[in-house]
């Protein structure tokens, strides 16, 4: 990310274990999970951090973190520069390209806008 969004510092971390309930009563309806995290610095300002835990597969809770990643990033750099970050003109307004995330394999892809045709496209990082 840092590649793409000059000035931005991301330190990632693991958090405490904590236990999702399920959509019952029941006390067994749930699981253990991690909160996964990052620290954020921007033009060397602090930003603060942010973190999520998620239930699923590893590779989910890895993408739930990064869709919110993705979210903080786009907010920082538009409240920094007042535009819309990643621009993309929708019927000839200026409007922001949404982040998505997805694991393909051992990858984790990331970009903004339409999948196919991504506004801008973050270089993937390996899991493994």
């Amino acid at each position: 990310m840092e590649s793409v969004v000059p000035d931005l510092a991301l330190q990632p971390y693991i958090g405490a274990d904590t236990f999702l309930e399920g959509d019952s009563d029941s006390p067994e309806d749930g699981e253990w999970s991690r909160y996964l995290g990052f620290d954020m610095t921007y033009r060397g300002d602090k930003l603060g951090s942010f973190e999520h835990a998620s239930g699923g597969p590893e590779s989910y809770q890895v993408c739930c973190v990064v869709q919110e990643l993705l979210s903080q990033v786009q907010d920082v750099v538009s409240e920094a520069t007042t535009e819309p970050w990643p621009l993309v003109l929708t019927n000839g307004r200026k409007d922001m390209a949404f982040g998505d995330v997805a694991v393909a394999g051992d990858e984790l892809q990331m970009w903004y806008g339409d999948h196919e045709a991504p506004v801008l496209r973050i270089p993937t990082v390996s899991l493994v």
